[in-house]
């Protein structure tokens, strides 16, 4: 079975989450294929140069991979095309899975033009795909509602690779960090006036750090370091399809406070202090709590390395294969 994977999320720059977990992902599925894979690379995407992967050019642009991308994958006889993202051909001749990472409209996030034409294109796709992944419960539930065959669509959670240990509690002495890019729903106004008030209680409470796109964006390694050092995770967002930034800080042994989502409910399980993300108050009287009290930092950190030791790039690749072995029944 030849596998296309399409790489089209590599060729943001800074390469978002989406695509590190790709990444991950396409890395730990290598020694699992059952056959040639191939990545298509668009233009501008940086070679991940991965043993034993053909890379091809690909096109780039929603309108050139309509037209484009069926051929492509006829000529090198693909039998099966996997995305990361919500697009894939409509008329491919090969099945073909989507990835629908969230969606906003079922929540009620502002539609402008460039929205109208993503839920429209995601809308289409959802209903041409042969399998959808979502990497949530409320994503999966969601997607029949934007067309998806609803007998068709897979959980399969994002997965962070573990580093050789994790940072030590008694170096976790930095910063509150927030990892993420400034879109409204992450909600960074509320975080910062609740910072304001807590430090009003308690002067030598750490600092508040944004690390993201657009204006204080990082590479991998400088984000590790920085995350290894921070007093605690701060995810107080109003609406996610996942929340990548918790399962990576509880992978690094960093305790998290975050919003009391049902998805990040999901993926936290024990592993974090929940707040409600609209209430201020509330905000700072969990950064306070977060930041005194030693017993409740060791008890997150442990449950929070529990549960990261299950989501994993080594079981997103099984999902994977299972899915795409499904498919080509």
């Amino acid at each position: 079975m030849k596998v296309v994977f399409d790489g089209t999320c590599l060729a943001d720059r800074p390469l978002t989450g989406v695509g590190v977990a790709f990444l991950s992902g396409l890395r730990a599925y290598l020694p699992l294929a059952r056959g040639p894979v191939v990545l298509l690379l668009p233009a501008g995407a940086e070679d991940p140069r991965l043993q034993g992967v053909e890379v091809l050019p690909a096109p780039r642009g929603g309108l050139r991979r309509q037209l484009q991308l069926p051929g492509l994958l006829r000529r090198i006889g693909a039998d099966l095309l996997h995305s990361p993202v919500a697009a894939v051909p409509l008329a491919a001749p090969c099945p073909t899975i989507a990835t629908v990472h969230d969606l906003p409209w079922l929540a009620g996030e502002p539609i402008d033009g460039r929205g109208v034409w993503r839920r429209l294109a995601t809308r289409l796709s959802l209903r041409a795909a042969t399998a959808v992944l979502a990497p949530s419960l409320p994503t999966m539930h969601g997607a029949p509602l934007f067309g998806a065959h609803a007998d068709e669509v897979f959980r399969v959670p994002h997965g962070v690779l573990p580093p050789d240990a994790p940072a030590a509690l008694e170096h976790l002495t930095g910063p509150f960090l927030v990892l993420g890019d400034d879109r409204p729903r992450k909600n960074r106004q509320r975080v910062r006036a609740a910072h304001a008030r807590a430090r009003q209680q308690r002067p030598q409470l750490p600092e508040l750090r944004f690390v993201g796109p657009p204006d204080a964006y990082v590479d991998e390694a400088d984000k590790w370091r920085i995350l290894r050092q921070s007093r605690a995770l701060v995810h107080c967002s109003l609406f996610e399809g996942f929340g990548l930034p918790v399962l990576e800080a509880m992978a690094h042994g960093v305790p998290v406070l975050c919003s009391d989502l049902p998805v990040l409910r999901e993926v936290a399980e024990l592993g974090a202090l929940f707040v409600d993300p609209h209430d201020v108050e509330a905000i700072a009287a969990a950064l306070l709590r977060i930041d005194t009290d030693l017993e409740l930092r060791t008890t997150l950190r442990a449950h929070g390395l529990a549960r990261a030791a299950k989501l994993t790039p080594h079981a997103t690749a099984r999902l994977w294969l299972a899915i795409h072995e499904r498919v080509r029944r």
